[in-house]
């Protein structure tokens, strides 16, 4: 009697595991089919033109006299999950490695700054003349987009994003014009001919960002597609407590970019 209780036990025992590496192995087959059954990847390099701007042109900005894009290359892999069998609709998670950056030369009135001198004493007031702006930042970027199949050649998604900076630069100087201390009537200081007056506010620059994109991809063929896109930040460029600028700044931008998918 004994003997058959141990039988039994020990088969109950052997059924269980059978049983859970049956489970077991039925969720690894979930998992993998999950990551290869309705998914698709793509590796995507793409060009990007706008800039550290802000929300509309200040009364202090009276002549933008030039505007160059820099450091617009950037690279992206990502994987776009098909929440249908006919693939209609899907969510693409992304990571990106993109360069904001431009060079301005414009024309100001009472543009509040703040400037340092050769010791890198600073300081601030209101400049009326001539202003180069250089701006080269490097992010990393989590996109998530909702896609929407609209075609056989077209899709269009929408979604949100954020970005570490992993390179910061800010600079530029003033020249041709004049510098008031502390106010616009405050003490005059005259650049004329080489004299510039520089400042560097690389050190500013907001860690984390986050904002909205929005764009359309067209397929040229089963692999190849490309695709526009604009991205707006939501987060200014600078921190919160900076005010050597007296406006706000937000990182706005038109990618155009060109992928392949696996």
């Amino acid at each position: 009697m004994i003997k058959l209780k141990k039988i039994t036990i020990s088969a109950l025992f052997f059924s269980c595991l059978i049983s859970n590496a049956q489970e077991n192995n039925e969720i690894k087959n979930s998992n993998f089919d999950f990551f290869n059954s309705n998914i698709e990847y793509q590796v995507k390099a793409q060009f990007s033109l706008g800039g550290a701007s802000p929300l509309g042109i200040p009364a202090q900005i009276r002549k933008i006299n030039s505007f160059k894009p820099s450091n617009f290359l950037g690279i992206e892999a990502n994987a776009t999950k098909w929440l249908t069998e006919d693939k209609k609709y899907g969510v693409r998670l992304g990571l990106k490695l993109e360069g904001r950056g431009m060079k301005t030369d414009a024309e100001v009135k009472n543009y509040f700054t703040q400037i340092e001198d050769d010791t890198g004493a600073q300081t601030t007031g209101y400049f009326t003349g001539k202003v180069v702006t250089k701006a080269s930042n490097t992010y990393l970027t989590f996109p998530i987009s909702f896609v929407w199949n609209a075609s056989d050649k077209w899709n269009i998604y929408g979604g949100v994003f954020v970005s570490a900076a992993v390179k910061k630069s800010f600079n530029g100087h003033i020249y041709e014009g004049v510098f008031r201390e502390g106010t616009p009537i405050g003490e005059p200081a005259t650049f004329e001919g080489t004299a510039i007056g520089i400042y560097d506010f690389s050190d500013d620059i907001r860690t984390f960002q986050f904002g909205e994109q929005i764009g359309v991809e067209y397929k040229i063929n089963e692999k190849l597609s490309i695709s526009i896109d604009g991205t707006f930040a939501n987060t200014q460029v600078f921190k919160k407590n900076f005010d050597a600028i007296s406006f706000k700044m937000y990182n706005l931008y038109g990618n155009l970019g060109i992928a392949y998918k696996f």
